[in-house]
């Protein structure tokens, strides 16, 4: 287990998947995470379950837990690219009560040190979308630079958005947080 200032970072039990289908069936917190709709439509639990837990060995996904070790999140890296040592980092915040208090930045401190430290991972990347002004804050927090936009990449509610790229080196992180 993973352990930051405010959260704890372990992998996904069959315990937690009740709640991140609540998470999916949430407007609001696709909004933010995506810009997508409520998911739950698109997935059964038992899919939930097979992509949560039996998912692609190709995408990483871990449970946030508060002091109290209940969960508020995931948190997670796809796009393994070994040669490069990079990947590509995502997060939610589902439990709406731990938005805008430092828990999502806490979370990608701690997990970010870890796939620097134990990973040896070189570059992290991320992307959310223009309007997601909160994340983006978050993001720069921790040290990721807006490298790049793709223009009118996102589709919400009816509308284009440009889809902002970031990366963080290690260098940068480890400069900006230490190394332990």
């Amino acid at each position: 287990m993973l352990e930051g200032k405010k959260i704890k970072i372990r992998p996904i039990e069959e315990d937690d998947i009740d709640i991140i289908y609540h998470w999916l069936s949430d407007e609001e917190i696709n909004y933010w995470s995506s810009g997508a709709w409520p998911l739950n439509t698109l997935y059964s639990k038992d899919q939930i379950i097979e992509k949560f837990l039996d998912g692609p060995s190709d995408v990483y996904r871990y449970a946030i837990l508060n002091e109290k070790n209940l969960l508020i999140g995931t948190i997670g890296f796809k796009e393994l690219n070994v040669p490069g040592r990079s990947a590509t980092l995502f997060i939610v915040i589902g439990d709406k009560s731990y938005w805008g208090r430092g828990y999502g930045t806490d979370a990608i401190i701690t997990f970010v040190r870890f796939l620097f430290t134990q990973w040896n991972f070189h570059r992290i990347s991320l992307d959310t979308w223009d309007e997601n002004l909160r994340a983006i804050r978050a993001y720069e927090k921790v040290g990721f630079k807006i490298e790049g936009r793709q223009r009118e990449a996102r589709y919400v509610l009816g509308n284009y958005h440009d889809a902002v790229l970031m990366g963080l080196l290690r260098d940068e992180f480890l400069t900006l947080h230490g190394k332990l």
